[in-house]
């Protein structure tokens, strides 16, 4: 069952790990906690495990030391305890590898089509070959021609993007595999041709024959349709076909995309224009029915990033933002498509005074392993090596504010939030920067780029900010990028946390993991019942957004930002579009990158969704 890898210990070695594996740990699992562990994660022989949790995470730990610090056995035993006692977390893809000799350790990619034939077949092949190997999926197609666009010379004319979804479809549902679907969400520009289609791909308003009910989507927006939505005013929808650029996509995440835009209308004075207001209140109006179409703000995610790059895309959940290139199988060198690897911390056990320790422990050991990984597509091999990207982000927010008797939005909540993550960033930055001595700065790494980041951070010099800066211009990053924050709807489940920023919906849930349903309580139920704030007992969402706002200043990248509503709390009983589209207004002017679910409260139904949409970016 466990890779050759473990043998290489010697006895000596064994009996020292043997001495520090603590497996009264085991007793400190949820009677939730151990089932979800029991049947999603430990190693089964005819349905029976063949280890407990603590030979799991010791097993893991081992491989870890094996495969990037040569057999050593402090490693070992550092890397076991941050995962037995629950401070930090893997994701699904890592927890259910190592040990066992495989190294598919990524939990997502983000892929890129363009406007030419050998683009759409290798992004055919990568979908296939990715959905086998259980990886979700994000994958932008702004820059493919709209339907009616004129191709060789005028000869064809173009069906547009509705059969390339389609087709998309079809294909995922080809290669999933073992009970676990493929997912994909598809990646638009705010101005195609297309978009009022596309939003209705899974509205309950569309024949159920016309719908592609598989994939998601995520709407690429930008201050313009904001701006032009208060006024009144139109926007004009443009193809790729329609412009002399390189791409449409590209010129989306420019810093002077308002004056290129604002050209583009003025060459296209014939196209077709719809009303901005209309667009806001189309794209609100199916999140609140269906919660698939996700909010990307695209001018948001290019000027909080450590990327020199523009980035036009997103991955399944909405946290993962990267540059991308089209794919091109004449280019298999370029680092063309995005490779998440990622982790947890605890917030919830994991102090500031601790911060330091579990950042360059995480930011080190992800690094590493990343760099041994070999994917289907070799542009995303090249991917890996240019960048080193990699995305540490925490879990158990309702939790910590629980404890420290807390609520959502409140200014000490804010202030000692932000305290916390300012330590996170600075823990990233330290390690990254000091990885960067041993092994080199990331090819990609661009320090213009990331000093204009890293000057932008609210700041209190609690910490040695001037020393780190000084010392990043020296020797650079060892990453490109360092912090997002998934969603950890799985891997919490072991070790009973809440998921990531969220709010908790009861103090009991049920979820169906793998098949099997399972009740959790919040932590420390009893003793913190009437401390945690509710996800559907009060008007949260803003309140909600005002702690994401604060996080998201400290992440270089996006995060998977999942709001509720509860209809009981509204005039009757309907969630008002004005008050979805406020919130969606209020997230935008406070910096918040993405927004995931849309979740509203239906009496004796589980409607709400939560985690990553195929699992593989749960952590």
């Amino acid at each position: 069952y466990y890779t050759s890898r473990l043998l290489n210990y010697s006895n000596e070695d064994f009996s020292a790990l043997e001495k520090a594996i603590d497996h009264k740990r085991d007793f400190s699992f949820t009677a939730s906690g151990i089932e979800a562990m029991l049947n999603q994660y430990t190693i089964l022989s005819d349905d029976i495990p063949v280890e407990t949790p603590q030979m799991l995470y010791m097993a893991i730990a081992m491989d870890v030391s094996s495969l990037v610090y040569g057999y050593n056995l402090s490693k070992v035993i550092e890397i076991y305890n941050a995962l037995s006692m629950f401070k930090v977390t893997l994701p699904t893809p890592e927890m259910l590898a190592l040990r066992t000799g495989s190294l598919d350790i990524a939990s997502c990619e983000t892929l890129r089509v363009g406007d030419f034939i050998t683009s759409w077949t290798s992004g055919d092949t990568a979908i296939v070959e990715d959905t086998v190997q259980s990886k979700g999926l994000g994958m932008h197609i702004g820059d493919i021609s709209s339907v009616g666009d004129k191709v060789k010379q005028g000869k064809i004319i173009h069906s547009g993007k509705i059969p390339i979804l389609r087709s998309f479809e079809g294909l995922i549902n080809k290669s999933s595999q073992n009970n676990r679907r493929g997912s994909l969400t598809a990646f638009v520009n705010f101005f195609d041709p297309e978009i009022i289609d596309i939003l209705s791909l899974k509205s309950i308003k569309t024949a159920a024959d016309k719908r592609i009910n598989s994939l998601s989507y995520g709407i690429c927006l930008h201050e313009i349709v904001y701006k032009r939505a208060k006024l009144g005013q139109d926007i004009t929808l443009i193809s790729s076909r329609d412009v002399d650029t390189k791409s449409v996509s590209e010129a989306l995440a420019s810093n002077n995309f308002d004056e290129i835009y604002t050209n583009w209308e003025q060459q296209c004075p014939d196209n077709e224009r719809i009303s901005a207001r209309f667009l806001l209140e189309t794209i609100a109006g199916e999140r609140h029915d269906n919660s698939a179409y996700y909010i990307i703000n695209i001018d948001e995610i290019n000027k909080q990033t450590m990327y020199s790059e523009p980035i036009v895309q997103s991955n399944i959940c909405v946290e993962f933002t990267v540059p991308t290139l089209p794919l091109n199988k004449t280019k298999p060198d370029e680092p063309a498509v995005g490779i998440c690897v990622l982790s947890n911390i605890n917030q919830g056990v994991v102090d500031i005074e601790e911060l330091p320790t579990i950042t360059a422990l995480l930011v080190d050991m992800q690094t590493k392993l990343s760099a041994l990984q070999t994917h289907a597509t070799p542009q995303a091999n090249a991917f890996v090596k240019h960048y080193r990207d990699i995305g540490i982000g925490f879990s158990n927010h309702a939790y910590w504010l629980a404890d420290k008797g807390l609520r959502y939005g409140q200014e000490k909540a804010l202030e000692e939030h932000n305290a916390w993550m300012e330590a996170f960033t600075f823990g990233l930055l330290n390690a990254s920067c000091y990885l960067a001595q041993e092994i080199g700065a990331a090819p990609g790494f661009n320090i213009e780029s990331t000093m204009n980041w890293i000057r932008s951070l609210p700041i209190s010099y609690n910490h040695n900010w001037n020393g780190l800066i000084k010392h990043i211009g020296m020797y650079g990053l060892a990453n490109c990028g360092l912090a997002m924050l998934p969603p950890s709807e799985s891997s919490s489940i072991p070790s009973n946390q809440t998921s990531a920023m969220e709010p908790v919906r009861d103090l009991l849930t049920i979820k169906d993991k793998a098949g099997v349903s399972i009740k959790q309580f919040v932590p420390e139920c009893l003793r913190l019942a009437d401390k945690y704030d509710f996800a559907y007992d009060r008007v949260i969402a803003r309140d909600y957004i005002k702690n994401v706002a604060v996080t998201q200043k400290w992440m270089d990248k996006a995060m998977s930002v999942s709001v509720s509503y509860n209809p009981k709390l509204y005039i009757n009983e309907k969630v008002p579009m004005r008050v979805v589209i406020n919130d969606i207004y209020f997230a935008k002017s406070k910096g918040v990158k993405t927004m995931y679910y849309h979740n509203v409260k239906v009496e004796g139904k589980e409607q709400e969704k939560s985690g990553c949409s195929n699992g593989s970016c749960d952590v």
